[in-house]
Formats: C-alpha cells, sequence, structure tokens
C-alpha cells in the first residue's frame, strides 16, 4: 500500500511539472522544469518512490555562450546606433552641403572674385560660403559633443539598472535558498533570476557561478564580484551636463560586497556600458580631434594667405590676436625679412621699411628705411616696438598684453598700412619672414580673416630658460587608465618661473604627476604629456582658472592640453571688421617693386583671391589627430581621408552590430533548444508518468483486494 501510495503522489508531482511545461510553451524565457524522484529504502528493503526537488532544464556552458554573445551584441549595437548618428553628420558626398564641398565652394568663390576682386556681390557670396564652412565644422563638432552627452547619460541610466538587477539578483538568492534546503519548488525564483541575469548581461559582461544552495554568484568577466548569496555591489556615477571637448568625466564607482570602492570601467570588457564609454571617449573624440585639426588647417592657410594680402584701399590700423606672449617671446625665433609699408589712399607706396632678423632666431636684426639711404638700424626682440617706432615713418607699432597693433600717423599720404613678406631671392639669399612656418603677419594675426579668442597653434616658441607667466592659479589633472578609468586626480599650484621649474613641478611626484607620466617642452615650446603604461595613462584637465600673465589664454588652452584643440572648430568665425565692410577683404598684393608713380597696390588685382583659392592643394604638414598620424598632406587629400575614416568606422560598426546579432541569434537558439519546452517531449512524458499514475493505482486497488479478501476470511 505505501508503495503504490508513494507512486501515486510522485507521479501526480511529475504531471504537475508536465502541465506547467506545456502551459508556459510559448512564454518568453520560461525555462522547462525536470522532474526528479529518488527510491525510498529501509533496511534494504524497497518502500516505494518519492519526489525530489524540480529543477530547471539550464546547461551552464549554452548560459555561459549565451550571455556573452549577450554582451558583445549590446556593445556593438550601442557603437553602431551613435557612429551612424556622426557619420551622418558629414553627409552624403554627393550633397552640396557636405562639409567638404562647403570647402570646395568658398575655395572656389575665391577664384571667382580673383578675376574680379572690385565686385561687392563676389565678396559677399565668397564670405557667405567661408561662413557656412566655418559654420558647418562648428555643427558637426557640436553635434559629436551631443553625442557624447547622450552617451553620458545613457551610462548613467545603465547605471541605475545595474543597481536594481543586482539588488534583485541577490534578493532572489535568498528565497532560492530557502527553498533549496526546504525541498520546495525554487524553479520561479531561478527562472526569474536567470532573466535579470540576461538584463545583466546586456549592460555588463558577466560571469555566474552556481552556488551549493541553489543561489549564484555574478562576478564581471574580469573578475569583479558584483553580486552573491548574502550581499550585491553597488554602482554610482553622476552624468555630465554641458558636454563639450575639454569635459572629463568622472568615474563609475563601485561600492563592492565588503565595501571597498573602485572603478568599474577596467573590468569592463563588453556590454553596452562599455561600448558607450568606447565611443564617448575614444571614438568620438578621435573623429572631432580629425574634424578640428582640418577645419584649423584649412584657416591658417586662408589666413596665410589673406595676411600676405592686402585691401584696396590698405586699411589705416591692423589689429593683431592675443598671443598671449611678451614682446621679446613674440620676436624671438623669427628669421628672414620683412617690410612695414605706408600707402596713399591712391594704393602708391608713402615709406617702406625692410625688416630683417637675424638667421640665428634671436629676434635681434636690424632695419632699412625707404630703400636704405640712413644705413642698417639694428634691433633686439626685447625692445623690439620701440626700436621699431624709432624709425618707422607714417605709422606707429604697438604691443600691450599680447596683442600687436600697427596704425597710421595720420600724416599727409600715409593713409593705410600692409605688412608684405620680402620675396625669396636664392640670389640675394633673401628669405621671407618666418617663425614656425608662419610670416610675421600671420603669427600675430595682423590680418587674418578667420578669426578665435583662444589659441589654434601650441607653439609656443618658449624655451627653458623663459618665464612660463603663470604666476597664480590651479590647474586640477585627471589621469584616466587606456580603458577610461580615473586613476587619480592632481591639482597643480602655478607659482611664476621660467618654464623649467613649471615643468619640474608639473613632474614632481608628490605634488605633481610625476607618478603617472612625464612633461616635456620640445625645441618648438609645445608642451606635450607622454603617460607611463603600456597602453598609456592619458591626461584631462577638470579645472582651470590660470591666466597667462594676467591678460592670455590659460594654462590648458595655452599648451593645447586637455584637448584644447577639439573645441577649436567651435571658436571660429569670419572677423567682424571684414564681416562688417567686406571691402576690407585683402584680394590684392602690395608689389614693394612698384615704379615710382604707378599704384602699387591695385584694385583690380586679384592675387591674394587667387591665393586663398589655391590653398587646398598647397602641401600642409597637419599634426597627429584622432586616427590620422599627420605629417604633410593637402586640405583635398585630408579631407578625403577625413571622411573615408569615418565612413569607414561606421561600415565596420555595422558589420560588427550584424556579426554580433549572428552569434547572438546562434548562441540564443541552441540554449533555447535545450532548456525550452519541446511539445512532443512533454507529450511522451505525460503518457509516461499518465501510465505511472495508473500503475500506482492498480498496485492500490490489487493492495485493498488482498486486505478485503484476508478480513473476509476472518
Amino acid at each position: 500500500m505505501n508503495i503504490g501510495v508513494s507512486g501515486l503522489m510522485t507521479a501526480q508531482d511529475q504531471l504537475r511539472v508536465v502541465s506547467d511545461n506545456m502551459s508556459n510553451i510559448n512564454t518568453p524565457g520560461y525555462i522547462r522544469k525536470v522532474a526528479h524522484q529518488s527510491s525510498i529504502v529501509t533496511a534494504g528493503v524497497g518502500m516505494g518512490v518519492r519526489s525530489d526537488q524540480a529543477t530547471l532544464a539550464a546547461d551552464k556552458y549554452l548560459q555561459a555562450a549565451a550571455l556573452k554573445a549577450t554582451s558583445t551584441s549590446a556593445r556593438s549595437d550601442v557603437s553602431y546606433e551613435l557612429l551612424d548618428q556622426i557619420q551622418a553628420q558629414f553627409g552624403d558626398i554627393t550633397d552640396s552641403n557636405n562639409l567638404f564641398n562647403q570647402a570646395s565652394a568658398a575655395l572656389s568663390s575665391f577664384a571667382q572674385i580673383g578675376e574680379d576682386p572690385t565686385s561687392s556681390a563676389g565678396r559677399q557670396q565668397a564670405l557667405s560660403y567661408l561662413s557656412s564652412f566655418l559654420s558647418e565644422g562648428d555643427r558637426i563638432s557640436k553635434k559629436i559633443q551631443t553625442v557624447r552627452g547622450d552617451a553620458d547619460a545613457r551610462i548613467g541610466s545603465d547605471v541605475n539598472s545595474v543597481n536594481d538587477l543586482l539588488k534583485s539578483i541577490s534578493e532572489l538568492n535568498a528565497s532560492i535558498s530557502t527553498a533549496t534546503v526546504t525541498g520546495d519548488d525554487a524553479t520561479g525564483s531561478q527562472t526569474t533570476q536567470l532573466a535579470y541575469i540576461d538584463q545583466l548581461s546586456k549592460l555588463v559582461d558577466v560571469s555566474v557561478t552556481q552556488n551549493t544552495n541553489g543561489g549564484v554568484t555574478v562576478r564581471t568577466q574580469s573578475g569583479m564580484l558584483l553580486a552573491n548569496d548574502t550581499n550585491y555591489a553597488t554602482l554610482s556615477y553622476k552624468p555630465t551636463t554641458g558636454v563639450d571637448a575639454s569635459t572629463s568625466f568622472g568615474p563609475i564607482s563601485v561600492t563592492g560586497v565588503t565595501g571597498e570602492t573602485r572603478d568599474l570601467t577596467d573590468s569592463l570588457t563588453s556590454g553596452e556600458i562599455k561600448g558607450l564609454l568606447d565611443i564617448r571617449d575614444k571614438t568620438s573624440v578621435a573623429v572631432n580631434a580629425q574634424l578640428n585639426e582640418y577645419v584649423t588647417q584649412f584657416s591658417a592657410q586662408i589666413n596665410a594667405a589673406h595676411n600676405a594680402s592686402s585691401a584696396v584701399p590698405a586699411p589705416a590700423i591692423l589689429t593683431g590676436k592675443n598671443t598671449s606672449l611678451t614682446e621679446g617671446e613674440a620676436i624671438k625665433g623669427f628669421t628672414g625679412e620683412t617690410n612695414i609699408v605706408t600707402l596713399d589712399s591712391a594704393g602708391n607706396i608713402a615709406h617702406t621699411m625692410k625688416i630683417t632678423f637675424d638667421a640665428d632666431g634671436s629676434g635681434n636684426g636690424g632695419y632699412a628705411v625707404d630703400g636704405g639711404g640712413g644705413g642698417t638700424i639694428g634691433f633686439s626682440a626685447s625692445s623690439f616696438v620701440s626700436d621699431i617706432n624709432a624709425g618707422l615713418v607714417g605709422a606707429q607699432l604697438d604691443f600691450t598684453d599680447g596683442v600687436m597693433t600697427l596704425k597710421t600717423n595720420g600724416t599727409t599720404g600715409n593713409d593705410g598700412v600692409a605688412i608684405v613678406d620680402s620675396a625669396a631671392n636664392t640670389g640675394t639669399g633673401t628669405t621671407p619672414s618666418s617663425k614656425f612656418g608662419q610670416g610675421f603677419s600671420q603669427f600675430f594675426g595682423m590680418n587674418d580673416v578667420i578669426t578665435s579668442p583662444n589659441p589654434t597653434n601650441y607653439k609656443t616658441g618658449l624655451s627653458a630658460g623663459d618665464a612660463n607667466g603663470f604666476t597664480t592659479g590651479t590647474v586640477g589633472f585627471s589621469l584616466k587608465s587606456a580603458a577610461g578609468a580615473t586613476v587619480t586626480t592632481v591639482n597643480v599650484s602655478m607659482t611664476g618661473g621660467d618654464m623649467t621649474s613649471m615643468v619640474t613641478s608639473l613632474n614632481d611626484t608628490s605634488t605633481g604627476l610625476g607618478r603617472y607620466g612625464t612633461f616635456s617642452l620640445d625645441s618648438s615650446g609645445t608642451l606635450s604629456f607622454k603617460g607611463f603604461g603600456n597602453p598609456a595613462n592619458t591626461l584631462a584637465v577638470n579645472s582651470d582658472d590660470t591666466s597667462r600673465n594676467g591678460t592670455g589664454a590659460s594654462f590648458s588652452k595655452f599648451f593645447g592640453l586637455g584637448d584644447g584643440a577639439g573645441s577649436i572648430a567651435s571658436s571660429l568665425s569670419i572677423a567682424d571688421r571684414i564681416n562688417k565692410d567686406p571691402k576690407e577683404m585683402a584680394l590684392a598684393q602690395v608689389n614693394l617693386n612698384a615704379a615710382s608713380g604707378l599704384n602699387a597696390l591695385n584694385a583690380g588685382d586679384g592675387k591674394g583671391a587667387l591665393a586663398m583659392a589655391a590653398v587646398g592643394s598647397k602641401p600642409t604638414t597637419f599634426n597627429s589627430a584622432g586616427l590620422n598620424s599627420g605629417g604633410l598632406s593637402t586640405l583635398e587629400r585630408y579631407a578625403s581621408d577625413l571622411a573615408g575614416q569615418v565612413g569607414n568606422l561606421a561600415a565596420n560598426a555595422k558589420t560588427n552590430k550584424e556579426s554580433n546579432a549572428a552569434l547572438l541569434s546562434e548562441a540564443g537558439s541552441r540554449r533555447d533548444a535545450y532548456q525550452g519546452v519541446n511539445l512532443d517531449e512533454e507529450l511522451v512524458n505525460l503518457t509516461t508518468y499518465q501510465q505511472a499514475y495508473s500503475a500506482a493505482g492498480r498496485l492500490v486497488q490489487a493492495a485493498k483486494d488482498m486486505y478485503d479478501v484476508l478480513l473476509n476470511m476472518v
């Protein structure tokens, strides 16, 4: 009787399991239950059968493969999604509003007004095209920052989701453990827990280990503990508002199950958060850096041609940009020959001062006025302005707070001024003025058509013994690992002194960044940082309240640290004086050799405009930026490379997305095939357990009949 009754009860439990499976055959995420039974043996004699705890038909290897595929697919999905947004900003190559087509349109418009420089409509059109190009560069750069901001906001949202999932997984561990100990059915909680783990694997890469009490231990693939039977980790992250190129993002802090705190970033290898971090901190930064380098060099070449030319009539005043340098620092490093010219309203040269810098780059040299009849008079870099003004006729030079100004003195016949570099002449050994490849007028920005309130060239020309110019203020640095985790933050106070003392202070192992990398100053005055490690640490600037010499650029902007170069495209605009009066455009070139009585500056001359039109095919040295290693190229070639690289990034991201989606589909299909409900199998089980139930019932009936016979015999 006991054997029969136990058989009935066990068959009932098994039928209940089959019923649950068949009822949930179309339920998403449902994992098939498996019924178990064991024999009851007393004193070596079989006494029936009992139901054991039902389990889930889950295979740990298939589960691990599916979790890994989910994380990898989620990372590639979000990477493609955001990269596609960035690529879309550059537009189709056939679109006339495409950034690179707008650059071509601007150069073409300069060629057109070169043929008819007196055309007011032509000037307006050229400025319009140039302004549209700058605006498009600004728009794309800002959109890239918007994408970075969106990625950062999504990281914050994902961190909150991870916290909720870890809490739920850990709490279910307790109920599963209790059910396992008491012998109750824990499959419902286990199914829910596995669903949470699936959701978690989409956000971060996870590795799951089954515990002996039925619960699970969850770690990242790199081994960081996220949840166990008793506790779970808590993530903390505050998204940044107002993201720009110089934004330094905070860490994703993890408070572990034992209370320790660390940065999550280094522990991630895949998942949506990893994909968002990659786009936010690497790919988009690289694209933006290359975009800014292109726009910067385009503007520099246009300005170089514009500075070598003049408006007609020549302007009464030329005002340069803020170099953030002292007079001596600004002049030191120049070689070659330039000329300060005053002209009358008809374009005739009134006076010429030829300025020749010594070949040693000291900034010292000599000048000769109006052909040199009065001989050559020397000047020094430290007193350049006063020395020049002592011999300058019809004009006056000024240098205040890093800004150079040249203006006429208002005397008769000196109606306008121009700065003209001497032409190269191998016979006389004459070379045009140059400092790091820029002519005198271009270096000071005396006649720029495209302006920026911030430095766009970080070859400062400062050497070891020069004053660093930063006497007050503090710069806050962040050191990031190759994966983007915050290694440390360091605040460095600026106390003046020379460049050597500043570099030494920055490299101090106690108060500076000497434990994480090395600052160095090269021969051009460019300050750079090289992080330790392989891959190396990278530098970011969190804050900076310094100002060079009290009126100049901040430390980070002056030296271009903390990705200051990444915001140049958003700071460029047409010079206000030219925007207001297109006649100020420098489309002609001063002929220093014009015969007496003939115009040296002619309104019909379009050589300046043609020089600006030709910059697209002019060999230009580009800095290393983004995915481009820099070197000699042309604006046209660089634009083609940039467009191709952005397209390749998006295409590769799409390929990765599709291939990883296929792998996820395969891993999911294999897992579902094993742990999903198969109707044919369940029908077989149903028939089997029904037969077992019937057999147990017949055994009970036989026992009853036997007892009835025995009792009737009495």
